[in-house]
């Protein structure tokens, strides 16, 4: 009652505070590690208010690093291992984070409560913590900045570009058949054999939303555009703060189909590896790239402070897949209809969700920022979705290409994909209704 329960020391700094209605009850290591084996030291666990007004007055003034898990009456929380995930009963219920920043000030964060899989407990801890790159302190400064790096491979995709649709993969089923889907896989018979060997050209697939990337025709194209039935596959994060969730949400698939996976983390300065290894990484290892969703600004601007954008281009003309979904959709062409500006997609800041209004966090603005510039085109992803601020993202892209009519404007709805090989496009169902725009 007294916030005494929380003091420091070596007796008690490994224990599980647990508290109920009326009293509160401690649970000491040593008398159930059996049963609880991956809390870390100075976490709270709280089912009640009540322990939001403790976490406020007493128990974060005394210990600033502590953090408690709270839990909504219709949540729990899983743990298993070193792993912890929240579980929703009824899809509105979910567990928080409660910590204090560097002012002091409480943040508390509410914890996604659809995953499909745990994430290190540790990293879940964490997950209140913002983003630390400089440039999000003010990413609107940023949104005339000019990432593209591919314009000459954009002028020798373009000119010939054909968009067909890929009746095989459309009812999302089995009968996906690959040789008719087949495009850029070198059976073209205008094909002069006689030419000299060139860069390949890059194979791009860029899906509507993360979750699409888990739906079998998409997967099983960017299988057959690598040309080997279990392709190395290298997972970039940038965008989605190199948070394990959205990696296991986009690689889901493909772990489960065996695939060799590797993970590069660039969002913060101290998980960047060395020149060496990340050429190693993103040149020679991989036959798959994949770039997460996320907030597609701030993974442009990283990438172009650490040189990976250089990367992935070499990567892609050697014949590399480019892949990925939302902004790792957005990323390949030379710009894309983007929400990076959206309250809670800066800085990693999911938190304030608890604490802005609704009507704050619907008080942003979609822009059109400049991308790496594969496909000389504006892409605009989830095109058959609606922002929380209301605008429809159709409606907000048509309203760009009256102001600019120059603009070649290609959206892709949530559940399909555009596949772009060489001069050819197709776009693929996932679900067998979502299909692509061209606007």
């Amino acid at each position: 009652e007294d916030g005494e329960h929380v003091r420091g020391g070596n007796e008690t700094i490994n224990k599980l505070d647990v508290e109920q209605d009326a009293d509160m009850n401690i649970c000491n290591k040593n008398d159930c590690s059996n049963r609880w084996i991956c809390i870390p030291p100075d976490t709270a666990v709280s089912q009640t208010k009540r322990a939001q007004k403790l976490l406020k007055k007493q128990a974060l003034l005394r210990h600033p690093h502590q953090r408690i898990l709270a839990i909504d009456n219709l949540a729990a929380l899983l743990l298993t291992g070193h792993h912890s995930m929240a579980i929703s009963g009824d899809v509105n219920s979910t567990c928080h984070i409660l910590a204090m920043d560097d002012s002091q000030n409480t943040i508390s964060m509410p914890l996604p409560w659809n995953w499909m899989e745990p994430i290190p407990t540790l990293e879940l801890l964490e997950l209140h913590a913002p983003a630390k790159a400089p440039h999000l302190e003010s990413l609107e400064d940023f949104v005339d900045t000019d990432f593209v790096i591919a314009g000459n491979v954009a002028e020798m995709m373009m000119p010939s570009t054909t968009v067909s649709n890929a009746n095989s993969c459309r009812d999302g089923g089995d009968g996906y058949d690959a040789d008719d889907a087949a495009i850029g896989t070198g059976t073209d018979t205008d094909t002069d054999e006689t030419e000299p060997a060139t860069e390949a050209v890059p194979k791009i697939v860029a899906a509507g939303r993360m979750k699409a990337l888990q739906m079998k025709p998409i997967v099983e194209k960017i299988i057959q555009l690598s040309n080997t039935p279990l392709p190395k596959l290298l997972y970039i994060g940038t965008a989605s703060f190199d948070r394990t969730d959205k990696f296991l949400m986009c690689t889901q698939a493909f772990r489960e189909l065996g695939c060799e996976i590797r993970r590069l983390d660039v969002s913060e300065e101290d998980t960047v590896p060395s020149a060496e290894e990340m050429r190693e990484m993103v040149v020679e290892w991989p036959e798959v790239i994949l770039c997460s969703g996320g907030n597609t600004l701030h993974a442009l601007l990283r990438w172009k402070e650490v040189g990976l954008d250089l990367l992935m281009k070499e990567s892609g003309l050697n014949g590399t897949v480019l892949c990925g979904a939302s902004a790792g959709a957005g990323c390949w062409f030379s710009s894309l209809h983007t929400d990076s500006l959206r309250p809670d997609n800066t800085k990693n800041r999911e938190h304030v969700l608890n604490e802005l209004t609704e009507k704050e966090l619907q008080d942003w603005d979609y822009a059109k920022i400049s991308a790496l510039g594969f496909i000389d085109a504006m892409c605009v992803p989830h095109f058959d979705a609606t922002g929380t601020n209301g605008a429809k993202r159709a409606e907000d892209a048509e309203q760009i290409l009256l102001e600019d009519p120059s603009t070649s404007v290609i959206g892709v709805d949530e559940n399909a994909a555009l596949v772009v090989v060489g001069g050819d496009a197709m776009a693929v169902s996932g679900d067998g209704k979502a299909t692509c725009h061209v606007m």
